[in-house]
């Protein structure tokens, strides 16, 4: 009995106060015991009727909240995958090679929100020289998603300087990749060889590769893409325009 009152007592210290500036002096005599807990459950939801304003107020602050949380845990994430994420000899790579500043981009080319970002990203790199980005294949949405990322890390293997206009040609398709032929037809449009890349696509290196982009996307908590990891932040999701990019870049000096 003991146990299931404390929870009304707490209430009841609580709202006791606020009632006491809010209700006539009449209403707020009645003493403690008599207060049930049907009565504060009845004044509370008038008063947050008649001042819906305040689960704005509640809203704001729990999204803060969260996102202050997120925010952190990000941190740390990062931290712990450093390695996985900026050390991987095997990534390809775009930007400045050496530039000082790095993005982490996971992508899937048939994700219609990875091409929208794709301008965005384009300007960012055409305006800032100091900037290098590592591309993480991460197909998630179809077979044909998959597919077209073994291909990107075939010719990463093969003709690594060829990988960003490989990239960049497979980015700018309009609409899904359906199938090889798809894929192979954007090869030969930035004069692949193919039936190269075919081969070397059967490399088990590339399948353990993809495997470990899945398994560090989900130590990270991704669940889409396109995602970017910015200095200490995650960006889970598409930016609108380069300055929503580089707003999470450091600072030049």
């Amino acid at each position: 009995m003991i146990q299931k009152m404390a929870p009304l007592m707490k209430l009841k210290k609580i709202v006791l106060p606020v009632l006491a500036c809010l209700l006539p002096l009449s209403t707020v005599t009645a003493s403690a015991a008599e207060l049930q807990r049907a009565d504060v459950e009845q004044i509370v939801r008038e008063y947050m009727v008649s001042h819906p304003e305040l689960l704005i107020e509640m809203s704001n602050a729990l999204r803060a909240k969260q996102e202050a949380e997120q925010s952190k845990a990000d941190v740390d994430l990062i931290q712990q995958h450093s390695k996985a994420l900026f050390q991987q000899a095997n990534d390809p790579v775009g930007g400045n090679a050496k530039g000082t500043q790095t993005i982490v981009e996971f992508l899937d080319y048939n994700c219609g929100y990875c091409k929208r970002a794709t301008p965005a990203m384009h300007e960012l790199l055409a305006s800032d020289p100091s900037i290098r980005v590592i591309y993480k294949e991460f197909p998630i949405l179809s077979e044909t998603s998959y597919l077209a990322a073994k291909a990107a890390l075939a010719v990463q293997s093969l003709h690594p300087e060829q990988f960003v206009a490989f990239h960049n040609a497979l980015m700018e398709r309009q609409g899904s990749l359906k199938d090889e032929n798809d894929v192979a037809a954007i090869a030969k449009q930035v004069n692949l060889n193919w039936p190269a890349v075919q081969k070397k696509m059967q490399d088990p290196a590339i399948e353990q590769q993809l495997k470990a982009n899945h398994q560090l996307a989900q130590q990270l908590g991704l669940t889409g893409t396109p995602a970017f990891v910015i200095g200490d932040t995650i960006l889970r999701g598409a930016p609108r325009t380069a300055d929503d990019l580089r707003a999470l870049l450091k600072p030049k000096s």
